[in-house]
């Protein structure tokens, strides 16, 4: 079976070395457990989807493995419930002949004899395909579809050196705008506008502080206590964000990917208030981010 290297530009060697069907199916509990995978007898790294990395290409690539316990008998739980009917020990024919018939006695008088099995070792022993690029995308970093040729469709492990778009900017971007701080809604098309609108309460740039007195939870009337409470202006911002993110392979779409969140962030960021000094604040200029203010 070929095995697919990449040779990553920080000098690691990173190998797709998929558990082998000897150590059985997934999902059955006859699969043995990986122990571990080496290069020329080194552990190596682990990295998502079956990407391993060693620190210099290696001539002799292996997995270990631990089989599951052997259920050779079963063995009776109480001693003093020993009889001709259930004896002490019960081979797994013993078992076989009287599960049908008494299933939920047996599983209730005994337990399973288990017996260690011995370890697995594979050597991958088919030829090495190089490419170059970094590793695939992990779980929590931004997804790739590539644009395979047809051939490719199935071979999964090196996708994302191919071209193809990063999915989800628009999705993403809202989660970081609605947990900023001043940040009250965040919606996609509102009003019919395309674009992410961005809702926002902030301070001027000359603070300004105005007194609210509490209300009575009873009533619902003003009191006499309260506080001093900063006066907030609303911006609304209208952004047109591209959901996709499209390169000739994933290491390039994710630099673009993290120029875009790192542009967007700044220009909510920078969105603000000035009152109008002229009109003693009657009339507000905005400030920062104003083509995309509406």
């Amino acid at each position: 079976m070929t095995v697919y290297a990449l040779k990553h530009p920080d000098g690691r060697w990173l190998y797709h070395l998929p558990t082998p069907d000897t150590f059985g199916t997934p999902g059955f509990g006859s699969r043995a457990e990986v122990i571990g995978v080496y290069a020329d007898g080194q552990p190596m790294e682990k990295l998502p989807r079956d990407w391993w990395a060693a620190p210099a290409e290696a001539g002799v690539l292996s997995v270990t493995g631990k089989r599951p316990p052997k259920t050779v008998g079963y063995r009776l739980t109480d001693a003093s419930a020993e009889s001709v009917r259930y004896p002490t020990t019960l081979s797994l024919e013993e078992w076989e002949d009287r599960s049908d018939r008494e299933s939920e006695t047996l599983w209730t008088l005994y337990t399973s004899v288990q017996e260690e099995q011995p370890g697995l070792e594979h050597v991958y022993d088919g030829p090495v395909m190089v490419l170059e690029g970094r590793e695939p995308p992990g779980p929590d970093e931004p997804q790739w579809t590539a644009n395979l040729p047809h051939a490719l469709t199935e071979r999964p492990e090196y996708k994302h050196l191919f071209r193809g778009h990063i999915a989800g900017l628009v999705a993403h971007m809202m989660k970081i705008f609605e947990a900023m701080p001043r940040a009250r809604y965040v919606f996609l098309n509102f009003q019919n506008r395309p674009g992410v609108y961005v809702d926002l309460r902030v301070p001027y740039d000359e603070p300004r502080t105005e007194w609210r007195a509490d209300t009575s939870h009873r009533t619902g009337k003003k009191l006499k206590t309260g506080r001093t409470v900063p006066v907030l202006v609303t911006r609304s911002l209208t952004l047109p964000i591209a959901d996709r993110v499209a390169a000739d392979t994933y290491e390039q779409a994710l630099a673009i990917w993290d120029q875009q969140v790192a542009h967007w962030t700044w220009v909510v960021e920078q969105a603000s208030v000035a009152a109008c000094g002229h009109c003693d604040g009657t009339g507000r200029v905005p400030h920062g981010s104003e083509q995309y203010s509406h």
